[in-house]
């Protein structure tokens, strides 16, 4: 069988070269929507993760009415969660909260039912949230220090220096007075998160919402103050905030689902971790939704490769159809004669498996660079260059499962076609295929008249096979039949 599949590699190898180009070209395109479905859009689910606006991957957690007692635990037991939560990313994270009204002895007149209230408020990285106008950061440490809004310092008849007597809690339980010291004077910047401050960053209000305690009530603030200066003043706060910012400048696909899973949990969490140390609580964040998002947008993009890559087999299949159908009419002859010869389909079956085996190796082996080539050359071309997923060559498991599977079942599409039977009109005898066999080989291989030269005669241009190339046909001669007579 090596020596026939030898000899037809010679003789056919431009119909053969033309099956294995098909091959490879089939495997090629599926090796290389592999890479696109798997390496390319997990890669893009990770560059739109890295990308992603800081204000769209943050993680909020919100508190409300925490006694003073509480005040350290619930910020540390609500920061722990937070960078919990966004494990395996390391995430930075800003606290900001604001204490209860105190009465604001000074701007107070009972006798025409005005009360005037103010509030502190502790906010971490205040420098990247308001311009220093005049005076200094305020510092940790007693007495305690607090800067003031520009517009309300004024309102207030304040300047860097004074001295400003805050009265007691307004409500239930109420923490005792305490005194402080204005050291700066600041403007709020814009879009720096004044919206959640109690009076929204504008630094006074003549109409406050807890407006119950008088006839006429002025609020006034926020006094910031370093936020460990709050938590140890004894105030009880009436909201706590901490932001957590995960790190997803390197992010892994896997880590980037855990992440998603753990962030929708974390509202309950949460809840368990602070019982009754707080009265609401509660956990807001956009980044499970920008994941999934990004996620679904994977999942159409890979459904669209796939898509692609199955039109792309199916003319690969045809083509190869149309190849085997050609190299089945080239091979009429050869497989009537064979069939002839006493050659069974079992020995068919093998020499053919044994091609299409050949060929498929041969495929995958050119295959398989070269789809990591043209897989790395399509990520280097718009848009996919802009929306950086530019990849060098590689290859992946996937890829090569894959290619080979697919070069597997092209080659059983081969042999299935080249085991099906020819139909060439009448099907001609037994004989008369061996004798126009014989025929043939004596026709090209010793001349037709002349010298009665037995020598075959010279190649040349026209002439069929000599009867060398005949021998290993004549191999396959069935036994003589024997006689009916014994």
């Amino acid at each position: 069988m090596t020596a026939l599949l030898l000899r037809r590699a010679r003789a056919q190898w431009p119909l053969l070269l033309s099956l294995l180009a098909v091959l490879t070209l089939g495997a090629t395109l599926l090796g290389a929507s592999a890479l696109l479905v798997t390496r390319t859009s997990e890669r893009a689910v990770e560059v739109a993760a890295a990308r992603a606006e800081p204000d769209d991957v943050e993680v909020t957690a919100y508190t409300v009415t925490i006694a003073a007692a509480d005040a350290r635990s619930v910020a540390a037991d609500t920061k722990s969660l937070l960078t919990s939560a966004l494990q395996p990313f390391t995430a930075t994270t800003t606290t900001r909260a604001s204490s209860r009204m105190r009465i604001l002895p000074a701007h107070t007149d009972d006798a025409r039912s005005l009360l005037s209230e103010a509030y502190l408020s502790g906010v971490q990285g205040l420098q990247d949230r308001a311009s220093l106008v005049g005076g200094r950061w305020p510092r940790a440490g007693a007495p305690l220090e607090a800067a003031l809004f520009d517009n309300t310092a004024r309102l207030l008849g304040l300047r860097v220096g004074s001295r400003v007597h805050l009265g007691p809690e307004l409500g239930r339980d109420p923490a005792p007075a305490l005194d402080l010291t204005v050291v700066g004077l600041v403007h709020p910047l814009p879009d720096a998160g004044w919206d959640r401050d109690p009076l929204n960053g504008t630094g006074y209000d003549p109409d406050p919402k807890d407006a119950v305690y008088a006839d006429d009530v002025n609020a006034y603030g926020p006094f910031l103050v370093d936020l460990e200066g709050l938590l140890a003043s004894g105030s009880a706060l009436d909201r706590l905030e901490v932001t957590a910012h995960p790190d997803l400048s390197a992010p892994d696909g896997r880590d980037l689902d855990r992440l998603t899973a753990s962030v929708l949990g974390a509202d309950r969490r949460l809840g368990g971790t602070l019982g009754d140390r707080v009265q609401i609580e509660r956990v807001s964040s956009p980044l499970p939704q920008t994941l999934l998002g990004d996620r679904s947008q994977q999942e159409l993009t890979a459904g669209s490769v796939l898509a692609l890559a199955l039109i792309g087999i199916v003319l690969t299949a045809i083509a190869l159809a149309l190849a085997g159908r050609l190299t089945t009419g080239v091979r009429a002859e050869e497989s009537d004669l064979f069939s002839a010869l006493g050659t069974s389909r079992g020995q068919f079956a093998a020499v053919a498996t044994a091609e299409a085996a050949i060929l498929a190796a041969l495929a995958v082996a050119l295959a398989i660079p070269g789809s990591s080539a043209l897989h790395s050359l399509l990520t280097h071309l718009p848009p996919l260059s802009g929306a950086g997923l530019a990849a060098r060559p590689a290859v992946t498991l996937t890829q090569v499962v894959a290619i080979g599977c697919g070069a597997l079942a092209l080659a059983a599409l081969h042999v299935g076609l080249a085991m099906r039977p020819t139909a060439n009109g009448a099907r001609r005898g037994r004989r008369e295929l061996l004798a126009r066999s014989g025929s043939t080989c004596c026709s090209s291989g010793w001349p037709r008249s002349g010298g009665g030269s037995c020598g075959p005669s010279p190649p040349g241009p026209g002439r069929g096979p000599t009867p060398y190339a005949c021998l290993p046909l004549l191999s396959f001669s069935p036994p003589a039949p024997r006689s009916r007579y014994g």
